[in-house]
């Protein structure tokens, strides 16, 4: 005769199980596994919009970026008055190009930024923080994940970042909201779309 107390039990135990075998691919997929996955992505696009804070100024503007290799090319509709922009890194330097400022050549995005509109955000890293990874150098001084494994804080180069919202897109758990913070500098992103190659990790 089966066991009163074990009848009992039998939901709660196989309801457990059930929880467990549904959140453990999700651990594996937003800890270091998919992080060493999405290091090797070298192509991929992004959309959303970005929001940039200093002092009592915002502006805002929408905002695709498409990587591919070392190389990138980020579209800003309407950014802070200066119109439809152009940020564009090739092998032979980067250049950041509107109707109002021209066309404008420099070794790195923070330098030209801060030369042409009087501001810059670190673009070398951000190339990295969408994705919810820690750029390769150098080591970020703090890191917090959730229970998932997933990112939701890190410190990097005197900027504070700080993920949030989420979402499922091929196979990858990638950030939904990114707030990086330097100073009285606040950039705000929401991320609304991703193209990347699927993930090769068990989906959850």
């Amino acid at each position: 005769m089966t066991n009163p107390l074990l009848r009992l039990w039998a939901p709660v135990l196989a309801l457990f199980l059930l929880t467990a075998c549904e959140t453990t691919p999700r651990k594996a997929t937003g800890g270091a596994l998919q992080e060493s996955h999405l290091y090797t992505i070298d192509t991929w696009s992004a959309e959303g919009k970005i929001s940039l804070q200093m002092g009592n100024e915002r502006e805002t503007a929408s905002f695709n970026w498409s990587q591919e290799h070392d190389n990138y090319s980020v579209h800003l509709f309407g950014p802070f008055g200066q119109g439809a922009t152009w940020l564009r890194k090739t092998p032979s330097g980067v250049t950041l190009e509107n109707a109002k400022t021209g066309v404008h050549r420099a070794k790195t995005a923070e330098a030209l930024m801060k030369e042409v509109l009087g501001w810059q955000v670190p673009v070398s890293n951000l190339q990295f923080w969408l994705r919810g990874l820690p750029a390769k150098r150098p080591k970020p001084s703090y890191l917090q994940r959730d229970e998932a494994g997933l990112i939701t804080e890190l410190r990097q180069e005197g900027w504070e970042v700080a993920y949030s919202k989420h979402q499922f897109f091929d196979g990858w758990w990638l950030p939904g909201k990114i707030v990086a913070q330097h100073g009285e500098l606040r950039l705000t992103i929401a991320l609304k779309n991703w193209r990347l190659p699927p993930s090769p990790i068990q989906a959850p």
